[in-house]
């Protein structure tokens, strides 16, 4: 059944595509690139970053070298439903903005969230040789915040407005190969604070509700929850100050940014355990923190701080505070960066 939302773009008869065979696509088509992506022997990191008014895409090997960045040409779109490329297109002159890029598991692919209108944005898939690249969740919608891939890489998580003016977001699922978009929850109260981490088996996803604002008028106030795949049951517990980062996949922990000191604006990355039970909070880093993305062992996250030349990301342990092990070589453009860990 086709899923009915707002749209946000101007409707024409000759706007939707085709039915295709989902059942035949089973892996992104590889497509021509002008880049050469070196053979990748490590960890990776992606970034994305502006140069100029243009947002880019960069893959990079963790100390900066082989350096090359995704063209946006011939991206594909299976998605039952969506409008067509020539309504929508998705290239390096389109695009208005890049916002989050997450790799997969396996480090085969990224999933990148894209906008190439004012309004609407769309999840594409990008292959890690950035050749092959296809639209994978309804491009005609407004979506908040990142993605999140089940632990198998079979399936992409995000969250996307199903009202008027990018309102009302609920968390959808797009399962690959097929191109098939899940309705996970509805009424959830979901926006662009929060996050979201599929379970270690991939049945259910836990995720974060934002109910406002804390007492200080500052720092977020974020509820644990976490719902069923299958049946769109959902369990909610705790609520935490702070804004969300990332959850565990078993679920007993989860990452937050607060504001520390209203006064000098200090702000402290810390782990909760879930549920906290009272216990006080880890506090992993101090500064000028503007989030975190964890990696999917677990056990690192890539820092963002703001400095005086723009955000500086660094990798941190998650067990202990101060445990930096390693400076980015970014620049100061770059606006968010992903690290797949090679196993």
């Amino acid at each position: 059944m086709r899923l009915r939302f707002t749209l946000l773009v101007p409707f024409t008869a000759a706007a939707l595509g085709g039915c295709v065979d989902h059942d035949t696509l089973t892996a992104p088509r590889a497509t021509p690139s002008r880049i050469l992506i070196p053979s990748r022997s490590g960890d990776r990191v992606a970034t994305i970053e502006w140069e100029g008014r243009n947002p880019r895409l960069y893959l990079q090997n963790l100390d900066g070298t082989d350096r090359v960045r995704v063209s946006f040409d011939h991206v594909s779109d299976h998605v039952v439903g969506n409008y067509s490329p020539l309504q929508l297109p998705v290239t390096d002159e389109s695009l208005t903005r890049i916002t989050t890029a997450k790799w997969s598991p396996d480090g085969r692919y990224l999933a990148v969230i894209v906008a190439p209108s004012t309004e609407a944005l769309q999840v594409v898939l990008v292959s890690a040789d950035g050749r092959a690249l296809r639209t994978v969740s309804p491009n005609s919608q407004y979506l908040w915040g990142s993605v999140e891939w089940s632990p198998d890489a079979s399936r992409i998580a995000y969250i996307m407005a199903t009202g008027p003016y990018g309102m009302l977001p609920d968390l959808f699922v797009t399962e690959l190969g097929r191109d098939q978009v899940q309705r996970v929850t509805t009424g959830a109260k979901l926006s662009g604070y929060d996050a979201m981490r599929f379970d270690a088996t991939g049945s259910r996803i836990f995720f974060t509700e934002h109910l406002g604002f804390a007492d200080d008028g500052i720092n977020s106030l974020s509820r644990m929850a976490s719902v069923d795949v299958a049946t769109g049951v959902i369990s909610r517990g705790e609520t935490v100050v702070g804004d969300p980062q990332a959850i565990a996949h078993d679920g007993s922990w989860a990452l937050f940014v607060r504001t520390a000191d209203v006064t000098t604006g200090v702000r402290e990355l810390f782990r909760l355990p879930v549920p906290s039970g009272g216990a006080k909070p880890t506090v992993l880093a101090t500064g000028a923190i503007a989030g975190a993305v964890v990696t999917d062992n677990d056990e690192e996250a890539l820092l963002n701080e703001w400095g005086d030349n723009g955000a500086t990301f660094s990798v941190i342990g998650l067990s202990q505070p101060g445990d930096v092990r390693t400076k980015l070589s970014t620049n100061g453009a770059v606006t968010w960066a992903s690290l797949w860990r090679a196993p």
